[in-house]
């Protein structure tokens, strides 16, 4: 309580002091978002990711300058989940909407533009603070069976799994990110956040089974990690194999 309460007077204080340089450091971005559809999967769900993932792509390349300016200064184990709050609350023009063919998929591609300023960030991480305080008070058996709400909200939605991760919640992350999976089957970005857990818990099968599954969906990072990585956990990754 105290925590949420230092932070909502640090970001009122801060939000007035970095005023006059917002005017006038304002940036405006244009990005792109996709979300490969799958025999079954939603046009609204692949609409919803592919818009979150074009605007988290916008907060990440305003953040990448805003960070160097002392407006901003995000704490590197949140700065996943502030990306993802920055993002949700964005607004964006849609400038574009098509689908592609790659190979026997379909990709849904979203173009946007934003304007972005560092209150954004600023009020991202109030937000984390509340949902991180509401999560405390969950009761063990609540935290252990993770349900998720029906509801389309990516950002938020995979900015827990970042504060499990953070909290170092291993067992409820593998639970959530189950859940997750089945609401969202097409997104890379779970199963490479599987793929990290999977190596924290030295499991090196399940974790090149996870950027096998995020590089199929188009994700590079997991693609280029499958061709560079030898060896992990004393394991040689390119002899591991999996069902």
């Amino acid at each position: 309580m105290i925590k949420y309460i230092i932070l909502t007077v640090f970001l009122f204080f801060s939000i007035n002091n970095i005023a006059p340089a917002v005017e006038n450091d304002i940036f405006e971005v244009e990005a792109e978002g996709s979300y490969p559809i799958m025999i079954g999967d939603s046009i609204d769900l692949a609409k919803r990711v592919a818009l979150f993932t074009a605007k988290r792509k916008a907060i990440i390349s305003a953040e990448r300058y805003l960070s160097h300016t002392r407006l901003i200064e995000l704490y590197e184990l949140e700065k996943e989940e502030i990306y993802c709050f920055a993002a949700r609350k964005l607004q964006a023009e849609l400038l574009e909407e098509r689908q592609e063919n790659s190979g026997e998929i379909k990709i849904l591609c979203i173009r946007i533009r934003a304007r972005i300023h560092a209150s954004d960030f600023l009020k991202a991480e109030t937000e984390v603070a509340k949902l991180e305080r509401e999560e405390a008070k969950e009761s063990y058996r609540e935290e252990m069976e993770q349900h998720i709400s029906a509801e389309i909200d990516p950002g938020r939605d995979i900015a827990k799994a970042y504060r499990l991760l953070r909290e170092k919640k291993w067992r409820i992350m593998a639970i959530y990110l189950n859940h997750l999976e089945k609401k969202y089957p097409s997104w890379d970005r779970i199963y490479m956040s599987k793929a990290i857990l999977h190596y924290i818990l030295h499991e090196p099968v399940f974790m090149k089974q996870a950027l096998s599954m995020a590089c199929r969906l188009g994700n590079q990072i997991a693609c280029d990690d499958l061709k560079n990585l030898k060896r992990v956990h004393k394991h040689d990754f390119g002899l591991l194999i999996f069902e």
